[in-house]
């Protein structure tokens, strides 16, 4: 893979790049200033009354512990509704309700809480430090004191203390930072804009976790094989997997712009499908992560166009998403086929390569002849395109991409 050019951090990343984490980390705190500065202004009474004194214990906890206090905003159950509150997608008191309690939960019981804080508002779930717990009947709020949070739940007369909860962990480790969870609060995963799906709920199609786990480990030692660069930087790219049924035939996934880190897909009895998968979609996070502090191209949203890729419409974001997606799948094909895995050597996987390559040729024709960069989003074309090129370079001069006219949807969605 020396022979491919490497971007820092917007397509290919090099060995030890860790930028990722600092771009999550910002929109991080950009989320934080979102939550600062919203008013209670129109917010029903109990939360427009409960909203101020979770803002200043917030602010404090955020001078205080700087770096660990944002570790408690980017955990997806705090970082996608308030970034949802932040585009609109849900409203303020939803979100708020949802991201607060473990959020203020997380700050006091890392030692970061500034002063005592009583959150008087109904607290169904709660996510700290990988483990949830669902109360079935929501506690009557939050006491929050020093570095012991005490929950108080409807009709006990005592307090509970955190540590005496129910706590669970749906999460089961996959290596690399990656999990696979079957718990998920996105209130945005049966939003869907796929024709062919129709929104992601939790499921692991009767199959069990155990047939999962060995699944996507598989895709990932293909991952590691193929990109072991790009594999390094996952676990601040991509960080959950949530099951949403089983395919044998075709291979489904989806991403959030508010819900970077996560993934929905559904287990296929493909390695290299599951491995492409992992990759889009940690593409996906990453430039999703980018948007929410540039624009990349100032008429992502506002072009529409004929997808290379999809049978409907998409805005030129969503096709530069595809191809920033599938170009470091293409760079995983030509890994192992650099590697010589014996995958690389049938006939089927050679298919794959050429119809990726040939999809992502359409796509970068589009982006050439629409696209209006930022500054930063003329960087990240420049090396899109480059790595591209140089992947047509070593792809197989018997299946040349510009020959193939047909995309592939049976892999991964582009969408």
């Amino acid at each position: 893979m020396s022979s491919l050019p490497q971007s820092a951090v917007y397509t290919l990343p090099g060995p030890g790049e860790r930028r990722v984490g600092a771009l999550r980390r910002k929109v991080a705190l950009l989320a934080a200033r979102g939550l600062l500065s919203l008013s209670p202004r129109g917010l029903p009474a109990p939360m427009a009354r409960a909203l101020p004194g979770a803002q200043r214990y917030v602010e404090g906890a955020l001078r205080r512990g700087g770096a660990a206090a944002v570790d408690q905003l980017v955990i997806p159950e705090v970082l996608t509704p308030l970034l949802a509150l932040q585009s609109g997608a849900i409203p303020a008191e939803q979100a708020l309700a949802s991201a607060l309690p473990s959020l203020l939960y997380g700050l006091c019981a890392a030692g970061l809480g500034p002063e005592d804080l009583l959150w008087d508002l109904p607290v169904a779930h709660l996510h700290h430090a990988g483990r949830v717990i669902h109360l079935s009947t929501p506690a009557a709020g939050l006491f929050l004191a020093g570095a012991t949070p005490q929950v108080r739940v409807v009709d006990q007369a005592a307090p509970q203390s955190g540590p005496d909860l129910p706590w669970t962990t749906p999460f089961t480790p996959l290596g690399h930072g990656l999990s696979l969870a079957v718990w998920d609060k996105n209130p945005l995963s049966m939003l869907e804009e796929h024709p062919d799906k129709h929104g992601n709920a939790l499921s692991l199609g009767g199959r069990g976790l155990e047939a999962w786990r060995e699944a996507l480990q598989g895709a990932l030692a293909l991952i590691e094989l193929g990109l072991p660069a790009w594999l390094e930087e996952l676990p601040d790219t991509l960080s959950r997997l949530v099951p949403v049924g089983f395919e044998p035939e075709r291979h489904l996934s989806a991403s959030y712009r508010e819900a970077p880190g996560v993934a929905y897909l559904t287990l296929h009895p493909d390695p290299l499908t599951l491995a492409e998968a992992i990759v889009h979609e940690a593409q996906h996070s990453k430039l999703n992560l980018l948007s929410w502090l540039d624009a990349v191209l100032v008429n992502g949203r506002t072009t529409w166009t004929p997808s290379p890729v999809r049978p409907d419409l998409r805005p030129l974001m969503g096709v530069l998403l595809a191809v920033h997606a599938f170009v470091p799948v293409a760079a995983l094909h030509a890994g192992l086929v650099a590697a010589d895995h014996p995958l690389s050597r049938t006939g089927p996987f050679q298919r794959r390569r050429a119809e990726v390559l040939a999809s992502n040729q359409r796509g970068v024709d589009v982006l050439k002849r629409l696209a209006e960069p930022t500054a930063i989003g003329q960087r990240l074309l420049f090396e899109l395109f480059a790595l591209h090129s140089a992947l047509c370079d070593l792809s197989p001069a018997d299946h040349p991409p510009a020959e193939l006219s047909e995309g592939v949807l049976e892999g991964p969605s582009m969408g």
